[in-house]
């Protein structure tokens, strides 16, 4: 393989989707500081649980937004390169490039709330959080389906120490790990549309327990393997 064809596939995403993906980001900014002289001095900024908005800042906010899809976009496709086993991001099938090209479209969806809010398109009480814990948590069951397939790597996947140190504890990490991010996946789900009846502390308290707790289970998971392979040599 010359090393024009390594290239491109290089970081596991297709130069076809870099280009097609930088041009929407490149668009996405474009189009925010297109609509920025027609937006109010305030704009939309943050959501409670119950889907309404608490926050509010200046316009300018809605253009940083836009970019930062286009910043997130830059640092996916360095990271691989340097990474001491970045050939794992070609051979752990296309979960790489699903995820950055969903990550992607997702964040610039997002960076479109608060516009779309003044402009009535999207109500400003009572279904922001729905959608947004919808997609997300969507894609936390998305990455936990494919989390068994990534290859051991310093960047990308559940990384605990024990799990670099060793293959077979990797790879029974991250299928584990894949199962703990699909429960906190519709769990984000659940919460999203319980969230117009329970208070924002409970919410945040909820979702910080299952997030802090999916964490948890799996560095102990991962380490009680280590400890159970250190038996077995003794």
């Amino acid at each position: 393989m010359n090393n024009e064809n390594k290239g491109i596939h290089a970081t596991g995403v297709s130069r076809r989707v870099w280009i097609a993906l930088i041009a929407l980001c490149v668009a996405n900014v474009v189009a925010h500081l297109m609509v920025m002289p027609s937006l109010p001095a305030q704009i939309p900024t943050h959501w409670g649980a119950s889907g309404a908005v608490d926050g509010w800042g200046p316009s300018w906010m809605a253009s940083a937004l836009g970019a930062l899809p286009l910043a997130l976009l830059a640092m996916f496709c360095v990271v691989p390169r340097i990474d001491p086993k970045g050939e794992a991001y070609r051979t752990s099938g296309k979960f790489y490039q699903g995820f950055v090209i969903a990550f992607t479209l997702f964040m610039c969806a997002i960076s479109w709330l608060g516009e779309l809010t003044v402009w009535g398109v999207v109500p400003a009480v009572g279904s922001v959080n729905v959608l947004i814990s919808g997609v997300v948590g969507l894609l936390f069951i998305g990455v936990g389906n494919y989390l068994p397939r990534v290859k051991q790597n310093y960047t990308l996947g559940i990384k605990t120490p024990w799990a670099l140190a060793d293959s077979e504890n990797w790879r029974r990490t991250q299928r584990f790990g894949g199962a703990c991010f699909m429960v906190l996946g519709v769990g984000l789900i659940v919460m999203g549309v319980a969230g117009a009846v329970l208070s924002n502390e409970v919410v945040a308290a909820v979702i910080a327990v299952l997030g802090f707790g999916s964490v948890g289970a799996v560095y102990v998971y991962s380490y009680l393997l280590w400890r159970k392979s250190q038996r077995a040599v003794r």
